[in-house]
């Protein structure tokens, strides 16, 4: 296994312990992932690039900086709207908070981007998006 791939594994197991939280079978979007699944499911995507810093000056180390997305859906009920998205700001604060603790991922220093909250077209889920970036020091 991959170091790029443990920062992927790291996060679905820190997000996992969040409480009926579902990892989705599909990328997180209202038209990928059936109402039938969840109340509130997240997805995983990263993107990799070489920072350009080397760690101590070592040319025998690099560090890689790594964009990780967090999507989250979350079922908003047509009566309650705002309780809804209310709820799923709750979710969307859990994740940053348990993504932040550094001791749940020792070997990497993660920042807290940013967020993006849409409605579904439906308007029967709030989708978000969470941003971290992680950089990761590796041997070459």
């Amino acid at each position: 296994m991959g170091i790029i791939r443990q920062v992927v594994e790291t996060a679905q197991a820190v997000i996992d312990t969040i409480p009926d939280l579902v990892l989705s079978p599909a990328a997180v979007n209202a038209r990928n992932t059936p109402n039938t699944t969840a109340e509130r499911v997240y997805s995983l995507t990263m993107q990799t690039a070489n920072s350009g810093k080397f760690r101590d000056g070592s040319p025998g180390h690099m560090r890689y900086e790594h964009t990780l997305t967090v999507g989250l859906m979350c079922r908003i009920l047509p009566l309650n709207q705002l309780s809804g998205y209310n709820n799923a700001i709750d979710v969307e604060e859990s994740v940053i908070l348990i993504m932040l603790d550094q001791a749940n991922f020792p070997s990497y220093r993660v920042l807290y981007d940013r967020s993006r909250r849409t409605l579904s077209n439906s308007g029967e889920y709030v989708i978000t998006e969470i941003d971290f970036s992680i950089e990761q020091s590796a041997v070459i």
